[in-house]
């Protein structure tokens, strides 16, 4: 079944991007960006580099998370040193696509969608990062990923209300929180996970940083969530489209408390950032369209039916890897096919590639 109404197609030529505008930072490295651009051939598609960027993430998550599936242990310094120009690589090809878009006169909202939509997927690789590089407990990372996830949703459900993507807050976004995640996987590759938890002054400095980027989260989401409610005209569809979030995220507490957490921990992170990504690509999508954002999601149904099997039926701690790897799986083939689906119709419609230059008629 086709995701995306006709009307919504119709609207895909009517869409104009609406930058939040630039952090200080974004405006300082920009020279380097610009620089960067030029140097692409120009028979390269700017959806192609975002993905380049994209595949290198996910390498460098899988390095990480097979080193170590609990992310309690100690793994190879090389794996934060890759991380590290994972997520460079990935800032520079992010901020690059769009140059090479305009610079090769193919821009399209295809080429948007797409770069949001691997946004999307890549924030849970600087979650799991963050968790391993500092070895973070169990209670911490719940919370962690949790306001994380929200603040990924709200800005999402923000521009299509408004129209405009705000990536930043006040002079701190995407950028800057790059650079953290690049700095984190650093400390830990020169000083060892181990330095995370020395004291200084007295202080405990996982506790210090930790703390301190879960209160700035907590402020964040709570603007956020109350501004995107009371800021729109249709306050109560707003609040509705939370729901299924909700659910989703009292389920995540289902598998940190179920004793397969303690062993597949990595695994069980990708799983969730799938199944939130694959919600915020429709909500991206629906912000092009102006279609009605959705309040089921399929990519959910597996894991709602197997997180409440695990809860009500006592399993053995061997048939809940099986349950989850199944679940695992199904939501992966789900979120792929839904994917497929939208980057076809936009293609089929818009008379364009995915990932080459089409050369234009005369």
């Amino acid at each position: 079944m086709a995701f995306i109404s006709n009307n919504g197609l119709e609207n895909l030529k009517k869409y104009k991007y609406v930058s939040g505008g630039y952090s200080y930072l974004d405006n300082k490295i920009n020279p380097f960006w610009i620089f960067i651009s030029e140097l692409y051939p120009i028979w390269l598609a700017p959806n192609l580099i975002t993905f380049i960027g994209f595949i290198t993430m996910i390498l460098a998550c899988v390095f990480q998370v097979f080193a170590d599936m609990t992310l309690t242990q100690e793994i190879p310094s090389w794996t934060f040193y890759f991380m590290a120009f994972a997520i460079f690589a990935y800032q520079t090809l992010d901020a690059t696509d769009g140059k090479q878009a305009r610079r090769t006169q193919s821009s399209s909202p295809l080429g948007q969608l797409f770069d949001h939509g691997c946004d999307s997927f890549i924030m849970q690789f600087f979650i799991i990062g963050a968790a391993q590089a500092t070895q973070m407990d169990r209670d911490t990372l719940f919370y962690f990923q949790f306001f994380c996830q929200i603040g990924l949703w709200a800005i999402n459900q923000k521009e299509y209300y408004t129209g405009v993507l705000h990536t930043h807050l006040a002079n701190f976004g995407v950028t800057e929180l790059e650079l953290v995640a690049i700095s984190v996987q650093l400390f830990s590759a020169i000083f060892g996970q181990s330095a995370w938890h020395n004291k200084i002054f007295g202080f405990n400095l996982y506790k210090i940083v930790t703390t301190t980027i879960l209160i700035a989260a907590i402020i964040s989401d709570i603007f956020l969530f109350f501004s995107n409610i009371f800021k729109s005209q249709k306050s109560f569809r707003v609040f509705i489209e939370w729901v299924p979030l909700f659910v989703f995220w009292t389920l995540q507490f289902v598998w940190f408390s179920s004793p397969i957490y303690s062993q597949l921990a990595g695994p069980l992170l990708i799983n969730f950032g799938i199944i939130l990504s694959s919600i915020v690509c429709k909500t991206i999508v629906c912000s092009t369209t102006k279609d009605q954002t959705p309040l089921f999601h399929l990519e959910m149904l597996p894991f709602i039916i197997i997180s409440l099997l695990t809860y009500f039926v006592p399993f053995s701690l061997e048939n809940l890897k099986i349950l989850f790897w199944i679940q695992f799986i199904s939501t992966i083939v789900l979120s792929l096919l839904f994917i497929k689906n939208v980057i076809n119709q936009i293609t089929t419609y818009l008379n364009i590639s995915c990932f080459t230059i089409k050369k234009k008629e005369n």
